[in-house]
C-alpha cells in the first residue's frame, strides 16, 4: 500500500466516525510475557477489573477498568499503554518500511507499532500489509513459545550440524557488518555497487559460484536506476536442481528514500547485520557439502518496494527456474535485542505456519539461547516475493523494528547495537541449523581441506 492509497483513506474518516466501536475506550496497561502477571494468559483474565487483551510476544497489551487501572500498574513489570482505547480502533502495523506514514502511532508494543482508527474504517478490507492489520479476533497477533514447548522441541543434536553451527564466528561477522556499514548503500548510491563487489568478493572466497543479477529499480518513488544482486549458489552434490534460498538486502537508507548523495547512510542494523549473515553463512556451509544447492543472495532495492527480490523471483519464474526454489529464509535486521531474553521472531503467513516447528526445533536444539516469538507476517521484506509465489518462505529476524531507536537513521551504526553478537550467533545458528537440514548433509561429510570421511 503506497502512502497515496493511505491518504485516500482519510477521506473515509467522517463517515467511519459514524460507526462507532461496539466495545467503550478503556486505559491499557503493557506486561512482560516472560514474567510476573504477564505470564499467564488464563491467570490475567481473571484479574479483577481485566477487560480484554492482545499479545504482541514480549508483551501483552490488557485493557482495564477506569477504577482498577492504579491496582495494574502495580504489577511487576508494567507500564501505562496507550490512552483510552477499544481494542477493535486498534490497527497494528511492523514498522519494517512504515515508519514514514502519516498516521501517529499512538505506542509500540513488543515491537509492533500501534495506530488508532475508528472501528468501522480498522475493519475495512485491504488495509493489510504495510498499511496495517486489525487485531485478530482471538487477540494473538504473535506469540512467545513456551518454555515448555521449546524443551518439548529440543532434539538430539546431530553431530555434523553441531560442527556446523560452530563454525559460525560472531566476531567475523559483525567485522563485516562494519566493513558494510562503511559503505553507503543507499539503492541511488554509486557506494552500493562497491557493496555489490565486496560482498561478491565474499561469496568467491567462501568457495561460491558468483554471479550478478541486473535489474532496472522502477519504483513510483524514485527515478529509474540499474542495479544488481549479488547471488552465490552453492551447488548440492545430488540433487543440483533443488535450491534452497537465503537472503538478505544490502541496500540501505535514511529518511531519503532515493537521495544517493546523503551520507552516511550506515544501515548496519538495517541490513548490513542480515547481508553480513548470508555470508556468515555461507563461509560456515563452505566445509560440508549438501545434497541440494544452496542458494545466497543480498537484494538491492528493497527499500523502494522490495524491487530486487521481486525481480529475482520474476527472473527465476521467466527462466522456469522458480519451481526450483523449495524454501526461503529472510534474513533482515538481526543485529539488536533489548535485553538477555534476545527476542528473536520468526514469521510467515498463515499458509506457512507450519513451518514455525522446523525452526523452533533448530533454536531449541542448537540456538537454546533465544526467546522464539512467532507470528504471522507483517514485516515487509524480502520473503514476500516468495510467499507471493507459493514457495515456503519465513522471516528471522529481532523483535521488531520498532524496538530499534536508530532505525532509518545516520546514528545505524556498529557501536549502537545492543548484544549484536549474541543475538545474530543465535538466529544464525537456527537458521544454519534449517538449512542443513532442508539442504540435507550430505553422507559422508566433507571436511574443510575436501576430503571425505572414510567410510
Amino acid at each position: 500500500m503506497t502512502l497515496k492509497h493511505l491518504a485516500g483513506l482519510w477521506l473515509w474518516l467522517p463517515f467511519a466516525a459514524a460507526a462507532s466501536s461496539t466495545q467503550p475506550p478503556v486505559p491499557t496497561v503493557v506486561l512482560p510475557t516472560h514474567a510476573g502477571a504477564g505470564a499467564d494468559a488464563d491467570a490475567l483474565a481473571a484479574r479483577t477489573g481485566y477487560q480484554w487483551f492482545v499479545d504482541f510476544g514480549s508483551e501483552r497489551l490488557v485493557g482495564v477498568a477506569p477504577e482498577f487501572l492504579a491496582d495494574w500498574l502495580r504489577l511487576e513489570g508494567s507500564r501505562a499503554g496507550p490512552a483510552p482505547i477499544a481494542r477493535d480502533e486498534i490497527v497494528v502495523r511492523d514498522l519494517v518500511c512504515t515508519q514514514h506514514y502519516p498516521e501517529p502511532v499512538v505506542a509500540v508494543v513488543g515491537g509492533y507499532s500501534l495506530v488508532r482508527r475508528p472501528a468501522a474504517l480498522a475493519r475495512v478490507a485491504g488495509l493489510g500489509g504495510m498499511g496495517g492489520m486489525p487485531v485478530p479476533k482471538d487477540g494473538v497477533v504473535a506469540r512467545a513459545v513456551p518454555a515448555e514447548a521449546m524443551a518439548k522441541a529440543r532434539a538430539a543434536s546431530d553431530p555434523a550440524v553441531d560442527a556446523l553451527v560452530a563454525r559460525i564466528d560472531t566476531a567475523r561477522w559483525f567485522a563485516t557488518v562494519s566493513e558494510l556499514s562503511a559503505f553507503n548503500r543507499n539503492s541511488l548510491s554509486p557506494g552500493l555497487a562497491q557493496a555489490r563487489d565486496y560482498i561478491l568478493a565474499r561469496f568467491d572466497e567462501a568457495g561460491l559460484a558468483s554471479s550478478r543479477h541486473d535489474f532496472t529499480l522502477s519504483s513510483t518513488s524514485c527515478a529509474p536506476a540499474q542495479l544488481q544482486n549479488p547471488i552465490g549458489i552453492k551447488l548440492g552434490r545430488t540433487r543440483p536442481e533443488r535450491w534452497i534460498v537465503v537472503g538478505a538486502h544490502y541496500d540501505s537508507r535514511n529518511s531519503a528514500l532515493c537521495d544517493g548523495s546523503v551520507s552516511p547512510q550506515p544501515g548496519a542494523n538495517d541490513n548490513a547485520s542480515g547481508c553480513a549473515g548470508v555470508i556468515e553463512l555461507a563461509r560456515a556451509f563452505q566445509a560440508v557439502a549438501t545434497e541440494k544447492s544452496i542458494v545466497f543472495a543480498c537484494f538491492a532495492g528493497e527499500e523502494q518496494g522490495l524491487v530486487g527480490a521481486y525481480a529475482w523471483v520474476q527472473s527465476l519464474a521467466d527462466s522456469g527456474q522458480l519451481a526450483n526454489v523449495e524454501h526461503m529464509i529472510n534474513v533482515d535486521m538481526i543485529a539488536h535485542a533489548t535485553s538477555d531474553l534476545l527476542d528473536t521472531r520468526i514469521e510467515t503467513t498463515s499458509a506457512f505456519q507450519g513451518e514455525f516447528a522446523r525452526y523452533r526445533a533448530a533454536a531449541a536444539t542448537y540456538a537454546p539461547e533465544l526467546r522464539i516469538i512467532e507470528a504471522g507476517t507483517q514485516a515487509y521484506s524480502d520473503h514476500w516475493p516468495f510467499i507471493a509465489r507459493g514457495i515456503p518462505a519465513v522471516f528471522t529476524w529481532e523483535n521488531g523494528a520498532g524496538i530499534y531507536p536508530h532505525y532509518h537513521q545516520a546514528s545505524d551504526l556498529p557501536q549502537n547495537l545492543l548484544r549484536p553478537r549474541a543475538l545474530a550467533g543465535g538466529i544464525l545458528k537456527m537458521d544454519a541449523a534449517v538449512l542443513a537440514g532442508l539442504a540435507v548433509l550430505a553422507e559422508p561429510p566433507m571436511f574443510a581441506d575436501g576430503f571425505e570421511g572414510a567410510d
